[in-house]
């Protein structure tokens, strides 16, 4: 396992590679992308061009290099920003970028132990998409194109490579980040792609959870919540279904906290948790199919009376077009049709078809008036495990109202 004391090394690495940013990119510098980029398509009617620069990035970033330096190596993921913590050394209002943190980390294990991690822009993959500049203005106005559309385009570009980088780690997956965003690459794209892959149990959080979301939960549900395998599934932002980020699986994992307050007992809140992770588990396909059973069988043992809602045909097959475009991604196992209406799931409310045969699963966290259930099932769910930076205090006493906008850190522009 990774060290788990943060150096002061590491933050002040993460400080001045924050501090530095990347050199501001010349004005000749931006003509050459942008030609490089437009070759072939410049003379296209505007929608048709922007089309093609589309596919044209998507492609390059799909071709990049992103194979594991070694088979041992892990693989960091960032999100967003840390802010201040009483276990390290930042001063008063100080917030750094999650991007550095991850950089600036995977340096000091790599000067220990060669190839121990890796980190996404330092990939060569990564180094050859950050060549491009795509969130420089410069950039998209040599690519005629709007701020947003320039925005949009780099951020596919981005998510394409993220996907693949996902889908090419084998060991541990360091997240550094407190919890998942929807709007984030980290929840639509590298999370998704991990738990797709069956690989929901090598998640680990590199920040603790937002505690003071969840105190006026019972006990047992605060466990539950700060739980790895439920972290790197659900969200507790609210969302907007008109924007351009929102997915059915924005709405899938979206965990409503005030209403989850307001069931009465442990039970039924563990119940309410469950049902998302269920719905989740539903998107990410064959491979997590035996999790969906065991997830609504346990609800139906805490809340009987409870109908289970799973995402429908269409949410189902907007998941299964994701998984077919993904590069280099692992063979899914064939489907195999299991009724939902029988003995196993009783009340669940969708046509589902289900997979192949039942992961081995590992212990759910139960207490207080769950235990009776403590063995339950929820993939991925060890023996807690301490974060690297644990027992953060400082998060927010409710969940924001919107995802924050995104923040550009070294020029990748994706959430930091």
């Amino acid at each position: 396992m990774i060290q788990v004391h943060v150096s002061d090394q590491v933050l002040d690495d993460a400080r001045d590679r924050q501090r530095e940013g990347d050199p501001a990119l010349s004005p000749a510098e931006a003509r050459r992308i942008a030609k490089r980029l437009r070759e072939g398509i410049g003379g296209l009617p505007p929608e048709e061009y922007r089309e093609q620069l589309r596919v044209r990035l998507r492609d390059f970033a799909a071709a990049q290099d992103l194979d594991l330096p070694s088979p041992d190596t892990r693989s960091t993921f960032w999100s967003y920003q840390l802010e201040n913590h009483p276990d390290l050394n930042l001063a008063t209002g100080e917030t750094l970028h999650s991007m550095h943190m991850a950089a600036a980390y995977t340096e000091s294990q790599n000067a220990i132990v060669e190839d121990t991690l890796r980190y996404l822009e330092g990939t060569p993959g990564g180094k050859a998409l950050g060549e491009l500049h795509l969130w420089d203005v410069q950039v998209q106005n040599e690519l005629k194109l709007s701020q947003d559309e320039g925005r949009a385009l780099a951020y596919e570009a981005w998510g394409t490579l993220s996907e693949k980088y996902a889908a090419t780690t084998e060991n541990e997956a360091l997240f550094f980040m407190a919890e998942l965003n929807p709007s984030a690459v980290a929840y639509q794209t590298e999370s998704r792609q991990l738990r797709q892959d069956g690989k929901l149990g090598i998640i680990e959080f590199m920040y603790p959870a937002p505690a003071q979301k969840y105190a006026d939960l019972a006990p047992e549900t605060q466990e539950l919540l700060a739980s790895q395998a439920v972290r790197a599934q659900i969200h507790t932002f609210s969302y907007d279904e008109t924007d351009p980020k929102f997915t059915p699986l924005t709405r899938a994992g979206h965990l409503d906290l005030e209403e989850l307050k307001a069931l009465p007992t442990p039970e039924a809140q563990r119940a309410a948790v469950l049902e998302v992770c269920a719905r989740v588990a539903s998107l990410d396909g064959p491979a997590r199919a035996a999790d969906v059973e065991r997830l609504v069988e346990e609800i139906k043992v805490l809340r009987p009376d409870h109908e289970v809602t799973l995402p429908g045909v269409e949410d189902r097959e907007w998941a299964a077009g994701l998984r077919e475009r993904t590069p280099n991604a692992p063979a899914a196992p064939a489907p195999v049709a299991v009724s939902t209406h029988g003995q196993y799931l009783p009340g669940v409310r969708v046509d589902a078809r289900t997979g192949p045969a039942p992961l081995t699963p590992l212990a759910f966290p139960a207490a207080g008036a769950a235990a009776a259930h403590a063995h339950a099932f929820l993939p991925g769910v060890d023996a807690q495990a301490k974060s690297v930076l644990a027992d953060r205090t400082d998060a927010p006493a409710a969940a924001p109202q919107a995802p924050p906008a995104p923040e550009q850190s070294r020029d990748t522009g994706r959430e930091v």
